[in-house]
């Protein structure tokens, strides 16, 4: 089967389409995706059929990526936008983190980024097209195919042209790969990244931060991404003032149901779905993203870094959100737990379908979760107490 992606070959013709310089850069970018492009070829993984549809997620990357180098030519105020105290929402996926997200999005000092910007940011969104922008009609085509692949992906995952979502999607070589597709040898290379690598990386991030927000700026950038965590080990090189909140669930419960929702995105481009691989990545991401979780913690001003159970989130999310706000100083008012409280009984109010999952369909065991986990287990506890365990992934 020869259906090889060629990046040399889609760069050229983005960068025809662009009128931009016809020869790929020499850098992580680049070489990132054609580790993925090579995953992606390795025989009985995909079809052709498969490979078309995937080549052409490969192609739309490589455009975003010339857009957005373009638009730092064209807006070279883009590097001078200041990012002051940024609050990054991070952990492990299925923690609560798009609940928090969403509340901390309703303070209108917070400049949280929109799917259809993620998915499309150049050029730089202005406050005074927000409603009419095309690229929010561009984006509810995408989540419409989500839905049609898997009704399941947005009830699990809730996601919505016009809401805050995870920073992951506009950034070219994340975890978020592995997960959208079965790539083992991308995901080896990208956990091999050194500290210099991932800082070229991560600073590359910190300026698409700056393109969102040259025409739209106010009291502090918002993110939330598990992406975070690769990132740990030059977090604060990047955003030395950031401000940092670590969501912790207990991984029996965490890892099958982002193996679950992983099984859900795949299904965009074929329907073989190899759970046990599914399995083995995910659990090999949570060990590898609270190991440097765990590293970097101490390196950090306690001040800056925020633990905070799954369990106690849900109880009392609006309690969570005081305590955020009282331990990094951004100003909490009544109008802002007013939006709280108004959109918390709204969320109630909204039936969702049971996401059902286990462990085992996924080639996993309880007692291997545990026992590569022990480590954090022991680590978090002192941090924000003992994380419970539902027993409902078995």
């Amino acid at each position: 089967m020869d259906h090889a992606i060629d990046i040399d070959g889609l760069w050229r013709v983005a960068a025809r389409k662009l009128q931009a310089s016809p020869s790929p850069p020499r850098d992580l970018h680049v070489e990132g995706l054609r580790r993925l492009a090579a995953a992606l070829h390795s025989e009985g993984r995909y079809d052709a059929g498969a490979l078309r549809l995937l080549q052409r997620e490969i192609f739309s990357r490589i455009l975003a990526h010339l857009s957005f180098s373009n638009d730092l030519i064209v807006y070279p105020g883009i590097i001078d936008v200041p990012v002051p105290r940024p609050l990054l929402v991070t952990g492990f996926g299925r923690t609560g983190s798009t609940l928090l997200h969403n509340l901390l999005a309703l303070d209108r000092e917070a400049r949280a980024p929109l799917l259809w910007e993620l998915w499309t940011p150049s050029p730089p969104p202005r406050p005074e097209t927000s409603d009419s922008d095309p690229r929010i009609a561009i984006a509810q085509r995408r989540l419409d195919a989500f839905t049609a692949a898997d009704p399941m992906i947005r009830q699990i995952h809730p996601m919505q042209a016009r809401a805050p979502d995870e920073c992951h999607w506009m950034m070219t070589n994340t975890p978020l790969t592995a997960m959208l597709y079965q790539v083992p040898e991308y995901w080896a290379w990208l956990k091999g990244l050194g500290d210099s690598d991932l800082g070229e990386l991560y600073s590359h991030y910190r300026l698409q931060v700056q393109h969102l927000q040259l025409f739209d700026r106010r009291g502090h950038w918002l993110s939330k991404s598990s992406t975070h965590l690769h990132f740990m080990p030059v977090l604060f090189d990047v955003f030395p003032d950031a401000n940092l909140i670590r969501l912790h669930r207990h991984p029996c419960d965490a890892v099958p149901s982002l193996c679950s929702l992983v099984a859900g995105y795949r299904r965009l481009f074929t329907q073989r779905i190899d759970h046990r691989e599914i399995g083995t990545t995910i659990l090999d991401m949570f060990v590898d993203g609270m190991a440097r979780l765990m590293a970097a913690a101490p390196q950090g001003d306690p001040n800056h870094g925020i633990d905070i159970r799954y369990d106690d989130l849900v109880a009392d999310p609006v309690a969570e959100v005081r305590r955020i706000y009282a331990r990094f100083g951004y100003r909490y008012g009544a109008a802002f737990e007013q939006d709280l409280t108004r959109y918390l009984e709204r969320d109630r109010a909204t039936a969702r379908p049971r996401h059902g999952y286990t462990l085992k369909q996924f080639g996993l065991s309880r007692a291997e979760v545990i026992e590569r986990s022990a480590d954090y287990l022991r680590w978090v506890q002192p941090r924000c107490g003992q994380l419970a365990e539902t027993g409902h992934a078995r």
